[in-house]
């Protein structure tokens, strides 16, 4: 399980501050002994958590956890242990336990979340062949485009070709590499899922050349214990992904939202609905 350390406003110190002080006179204390020469071997306040010595004797931030924590509401958390407040941060889930950074001239406390997996839209398209947009919490968290000039090269050659199986073959040849890169990337997100138009709707030539990297994909994630879904595509490409408007307008490599007026590369556009689609539906 992974986990992740937020910082949180101390809104009542508790005892957190008389352990600051005394962490600052034992280093105060050692630290005029090491300048007399003296080698004396100087015993730490009863009192003084053993974490925080350890961390103080490596040469690190004195730091204390995890600690256990209560709720005393929604938004309030007490650290048990020094009777502590906390406001916590504006978070979807609860936290698990907290950390205390004994600063010389601060006190620092962090709230432990378990970090969700992320969701993956993957967008399969002309211009960017690959877009990969990946979600954290409904929020967007990382992107990336792939593409490979020969794949393009010979996908066109494909579109104006009467049969182009030649094309396809070569298309398959090509993109290995690329197909290969997509899907390290999105193995080393460790996702929850990752969502794709299901191209099988699209039975035009552009649709049939398509779904020769989307197999490709496929396979590759197959093989690597990686879930994905095949979502349906209606309106993914015209739906704006920061307002939801369901009318926007493709112009180019661009899509505009004639609502709020935002714009955005086309496939990334698309890539972070089918993502949204997933967050909200899988």
């Amino acid at each position: 399980m992974k986990e992740s350390l937020i910082e949180a406003k101390i809104i009542d110190y508790g005892k957190l501050k008389d352990i600051q002080k005394e962490i600052i006179y034992y280093k105060l204390y050692v630290d005029a002994l090491k300048k007399r020469g003296i080698k004396e071997k100087v015993n730490p306040p009863p009192t003084l958590p053993r974490s925080v010595l350890t961390s103080i004797l490596v040469g690190g931030i004195p730091r204390e956890g995890p600690l256990q924590i209560d709720f005393v509401n929604k938004d309030i958390i007490k650290i048990k242990e020094y009777n502590a407040l906390v406001k916590s941060p504006e978070i979807n889930s609860l936290p698990l336990y907290a950390i205390v950074e004994y600063r010389d001239d601060e006190i620092k406390v962090f709230l432990a979340y378990e970090e969700k997996p992320p969701i993956v839209g993957v967008d399969i398209g002309v211009r960017h062949l690959i877009t990969v947009v990946a979600l954290k919490d409904s929020k967007l968290w990382k992107v990336r485009f792939f593409s490979e000039p020969k794949v393009i090269e010979y996908f066109t050659n494909f579109l104006g070709d009467q049969q182009g199986i030649i094309q396809l073959e070569e298309i398959r040849n090509k993109a290995k590499k690329m197909i290969l890169e997509a899907v390290n990337f999105i193995e080393s997100l460790e996702p929850k899922i990752v969502a794709m138009e299901n191209l099988d709707y699209f039975d035009t030539k552009p649709g049939r050349g398509l779904r020769v990297l989307q197999n490709m994909l496929e396979i590759e994630m197959r093989k690597r214990g990686v879930k994905y879904k095949k979502l349906d595509p209606y309106n993914t490409s015209r739906i704006c992904a920061k307002c939801g408007y369901k009318k926007g307008e493709i112009m180019g490599s661009l899509f505009v939202c004639p609502a709020c007026g935002y714009k955005a590369d086309r496939d990334f556009n698309a890539a972070y609905n089918i993502a949204l689609k997933c967050y909200y539906t899988c």
